[in-house]
């Protein structure tokens, strides 16, 4: 059973998306911080197709508040707000930067690296199961990493930390490509390496 975690609001471009997590009275289960951690696999529909969704990582997460800056006197609180001002929008937000790197229907693979068709605004995103993911990264009996020369391709600091994580997932999820999961490992802790020292 997926978990959903909210929903999209905007992109940034075609891989870069920007979701609003749910907060209290917008869903029935209000997902939990872990659900939503750096690096989780997660999935949106995409296209026409039903059962085709975009694959995406949580890249990053922000903490919107409107009323920063806004130290003024206030006539209520924010207990009494919600009593006498029951149309009070609570505006602060917890936003999540979901890239996109792959696409699935029906729970089979269709690209890694890219997905060529958008989601759309509202298009409700939720984290992959396990078996999806394992899913996603299977090709034959190789491990597929198309999305990978993409992300170390991004100039954030990030992203190696991020690779190194999803790695170390995929090692548990996927024992048998254990040498591969390895190598790959080892290359880019040594990369990272080189460039802090640069």
């Amino acid at each position: 059973m997926t978990t959903d975690i909210g929903k999209i609001i905007k992109s940034n471009s075609h891989i870069d998306y920007v979701c609003q997590v749910y907060g209290p009275g917008e869903t029935a289960h209000v997902p939990k911080p872990e659900q939503y951690a750096l690096g989780t696999w997660v999935q949106m529909p995409a296209g026409s197709s039903q059962g085709s969704v975009a694959v995406g990582l949580v890249y990053d997460t922000q903490l919107y508040n409107p009323d920063y800056g806004t130290f003024g006197p206030r006539l209520s609180s924010q207990a009494q707000l919600e009593v006498f001002s029951p149309d009070y929008l609570n505006e602060t937000a917890l936003l999540l930067g979901v890239l996109v790197v792959g696409q699935m229907t029906d729970g089979r693979r269709v690209a890694s690296g890219y997905c060529p068709v958008a989601a759309q605004i509202g298009a409700e995103v939720s984290r992959m199961e396990p078996e999806s993911v394992r899913a996603f990264h299977e090709n034959g009996s190789q491990l597929d990493l198309g999305y990978y020369s993409l992300l170390l391709s991004i100039p954030d600091p990030i992203m190696p930390p991020l690779l190194l994580g999803v790695l170390d997932g995929l090692e548990d999820l996927m024992p048998e490509q254990e040498r591969t999961i390895s190598a790959l490992r080892t290359s880019l802790s040594w990369r990272t390496r080189v460039e802090l020292a640069r």
